[in-house]
């Protein structure tokens, strides 16, 4: 039928035709009460043609099929809820919903950040650049301006489409499948459920913490944010069985998110990952509201993750202590970051790792030895240098240690008195 044509195109277009036709700068006034009332009239009239049936009309080749039926004044609002309503009333798919606000709603944001970063002045082809640099208080107020509007822009999403605003950023700048992965142990009606509930909990959260002075909740607030944890806890429960609660903390919690940063380099088996996530996880529970900034509450964290540290390693058997310990080293974890992006030998990060102890260790003999002159001194450190740079380069290979020596410092550091 001729109307179902005209629903499947605008369904399949509405995302390209959004972005022509959607008045950006009005969507925040105040509509009267009127045009609100003649817009409704409207879209009732277009869903009454639409719902009439018509006889199907015979194919002809090279047809172009034009109608009138359709105006995006049926469905444009000066305020984003009613749009999204009258989005919504047509049959419009959620996704294509979010597809067209979030853009909508980013080219907007845009637009406000990019004019704190004109100085005012006109464009002159003739000009050097310094012409057009911002003043210092030009960049006091941008900066000031690009804070409200980072606070601001994840809480408009939030409250219009129920979304994350950094994880959505992420579907389509580095894993629109992160979730579908980590959770796959789960059938897909579960964890369209679960997801759903991270999202509404999380909007919870974040209504209180918006207002927040200076991000630190008051006590009435900690106790809100609290009962949204409890409730969550509940309404995860209702939904999943006590051991995919229990998989769901491992794959998706920032206790689990943190440790897998952590233990790069560690290797931990699944019962080593649980027995230390256990026993993390109790500790970022009990200190989840409190201010980590203040010395005596930090002091106490400190001390409760190396109880935890030592309980733990106190359970490793043979070299995982020392694997462990080693692991700890943020130049270990660089190195075995780079050894997985090349396919490098597993021993080539403790190579490196030694390699450089013995080259400092060596040019620290050369320096105290009061004995030696200042020029074989000299000699010999760039001799050191010149060596351990081969020794670096032929371990790991051509490529891996380009982008290793933009950072490893040390090694130029050998040949310096």
């Amino acid at each position: 039928m001729k109307t179902r044509f005209v629903i499947i195109l605008l369904l399949l277009n509405v995302a390209a035709l959004a972005t022509g036709f959607v008045y950006i700068g009005q969507y925040w006034g105040a509509q009267t009460a009127h045009d609100r009332d003649a817009a409704q009239a409207e879209l009732a009239a277009w869903q009454a043609r639409a719902a009439a049936p018509e006889p199907a009309a015979p194919v002809q080749p090279l047809l172009v099929y034009q109608t009138n039926d359709f105006h995006w004044s049926q469905l444009e609002s000066t305020n984003y809820r009613e749009y999204i309503a009258n989005l919504r009333a047509i049959g419009c798919p959620e996704n294509t919903i979010k597809d067209i606000i979030l853009t909508d709603v980013m080219r907007l944001y845009a637009q406000r950040r990019g004019q704190f970063y004109h100085n005012g002045r006109p464009f002159n082809y003739w000009e050097t650049n310094d012409k057009r640099k911002l003043k210092q208080p030009q960049i006091e107020e941008r900066d000031r301006q690009l804070a409200t509007i980072d606070k601001e822009l994840p809480a408009v999403l939030r409250e219009l489409l129920g979304i994350n605003y950094e994880r959505e950023l992420n579907k389509y700048f580095v894993d629109a499948d992160e979730d579908d992965n980590r959770l796959a142990f789960l059938s897909e009606d579960k964890r369209s459920q679960v997801l759903s509930l991270r999202d509404q909990f999380e909007g919870k959260r974040e209504r209180i913490l918006y207002d927040a002075q200076d991000g630190k909740p008051l006590a009435s607030e900690i106790e809100q944010l609290r009962e949204i944890d409890q409730l969550q806890d509940e309404a995860l429960a209702q939904v999943l069985g006590p051991q995919e609660v229990e998989l769901y903390e491992l794959s998706a919690s920032p206790t689990a998110d943190r440790l897998r940063q952590q233990l790069i380099g560690f290797n931990p088996t699944e019962e080593e990952f649980r027995s230390l996530f256990d026993k993390q996880k109790t500790i970022d529970d009990a200190y989840e509201f409190e201010d980590t900034n203040d010395a005596t509450v930090s002091a106490a964290k400190a001390s409760d993750e190396a109880a935890m540290m030592a309980a733990f390693k106190g359970n490793l058997a043979g070299d995982r202590v020392a694997q462990f310990d080693r692991s700890q080293d943020p130049e270990y974890q660089k190195l075995t970051l780079l050894s997985a992006r090349y396919d490098l030998p597993a021993d080539a990060s403790e190579t490196l790792l030694e390699m450089r102890h013995a080259a400092e260790e060596e040019k620290e003999k050369l320096l105290s030895n009061k004995d030696i002159p200042p020029e074989r001194v000299e000699a010999a450190l760039e001799a050191i240098q010149a060596e351990t740079e081969k020794t670096a380069r032929a371990t790991l290979g051509e490529q891996a240690f380009a982008q290793y020596s933009q950072t490893a410092t040390w090694i130029k550091n050998l040949g310096a008195h």
